[in-house]
């Protein structure tokens, strides 16, 4: 089965039913995600159907736990529910009843769309591309089938479950006043959202890897990175700082992955004016830039994911981590710099001979050709 039969099969589902006897139901396919909303609840979830093609092709036996390990955010307990439903259908033989109801329900899908879903992700042509060059032997990452999970690395939502020395965990403190969180979160792992990991590799040793694309240049990071320059060295803050200080890539990228249509006429000095542009632009809501745990107002989803990226730039300070040095971290935007064209249009080769480049110039690391 490849990924359109299995986004038109899942069209075809109403509702699911969790193994402890959750209902998901209106569940829709939109484009690359497949939408749901749980019982009690009115407000819809979405889950990528990327990630959920990918569990259901690579994994015999589905569970929570396994899920995990493929898919994004806390929906693993209703993705596991809609493949098993959609296994169950196969079992009796409903494929009539699946054609029936794709055509009373069809995918919402632009040609845009379409035509993306041939395309190979920039990002795992970029660990397809490290893989090639430092041996697939010394790397993990979802992007290459080895996706990375707790046991690999410690990483918890809360910086307080690190056992962090005070230095870094007052600079957390200035972080999340910042970043307006409530300070409550749950210590759920995050090790499954980790890009990939560098580890025992001769000359690079154990890290993280991240590629970083327009989604983390926003003004909650730029707060950030701020007081992390305070506790670790300037590897790649300075460059990620100019990023985040550009108003044109800001405008065209870094708010339109977000969905977000009004335009800043300037960069915003904090995170805290950026939210009071958002909420006077009367931008509405989305799973894009909504609350989150921690983070409960407009624009929570950002400030969300610029504490998960401190909390991957500071996990190696942990005890729990031991072994672990520094990450690299790779922006999308320093190779479409480099070769002036868009990243999804860059050789294999080439992306290879600026991992080098940028490895040497900004991590002060030599590492031969492939």
């Amino acid at each position: 089965m490849n990924k359109n039969e299995f986004k038109l099969k899942l069209s075809s589902i109403n509702s699911a039913i969790s193994v402890t006897g959750k209902k998901y139901s209106s569940i829709q396919v939109y484009g690359d995600s497949i939408e749901f909303v749980r019982e009690n609840k009115t407000k819809s979830e979405s889950i990528s159907i990327t990630e959920l093609f990918e569990l259901f092709t690579k994994e015999n036996s589905i569970n929570t736990t396994i899920a995990k390990l493929y898919i994004s955010g806390r929906v693993q307990s209703p993705a596991v529910a809609i493949l098993n439903e959609l296994k169950s259908r196969a079992t009796n033989n409903t494929s009539k009843k699946i054609i029936t109801d794709f055509q009373e329900k069809p995918i919402i899908e632009n040609k845009k769309q379409k035509q993306s879903n041939n395309k190979i992700k920039d990002e795992t042509r970029f660990f397809i591309a490290l893989s090639e060059l430092i041996g697939k032997d010394y790397l993990l990452s979802k992007s290459i089938g080895k996706p990375v999970n707790s046991s690999h690395f410690f990483l918890s939502n809360n910086f307080e479950s690190y056992n962090f020395n005070m230095e870094v965990n007052e600079c957390y403190w200035k972080i999340l006043t910042d970043l307006k969180s409530n300070k409550q979160f749950s210590s759920d792992s995050l090790s499954h959202h980790i890009d990939g990991i560098i580890y025992n590799h001769p000359l690079l040793k154990s890290r993280i890897v991240e590629f970083d694309e327009e989604q983390h240049f926003t003004p909650a990071r730029m707060d950030t990175i701020k007081y992390l320059k305070e506790i670790l060295p300037n590897n790649y803050f300075s460059k990620f700082t100019e990023i985040c200080r550009d108003k044109n890539y800001l405008n065209d990228y870094v708010l339109k992955k977000h969905r977000i249509k009004n335009k800043l006429e300037n960069v915003p000095k904090s995170f805290i004016e950026f939210v009071k542009w958002l909420e006077q632009s009367n931008e509405k809501s989305s799973g894009y830039i909504c609350n989150k745990n921690g983070f409960e107002f407009l624009c929570g989803r950002i400030a969300q994911r610029a504490y998960y990226d401190c909390l991957r730039d500071t996990a190696h300070l942990s005890d729990r981590n031991k072994g672990f040095e520094s990450p690299f971290r790779f922006s999308k935007k320093s190779f479409e710099d480099i070769e002036k064209v868009d990243f999804s249009s860059i050789s294999n080769e080439r992306i290879k001979e600026i991992i080098i480049e940028i490895l040497n110039n900004d991590y002060g690391v030599k590492i031969p050709s492939a």
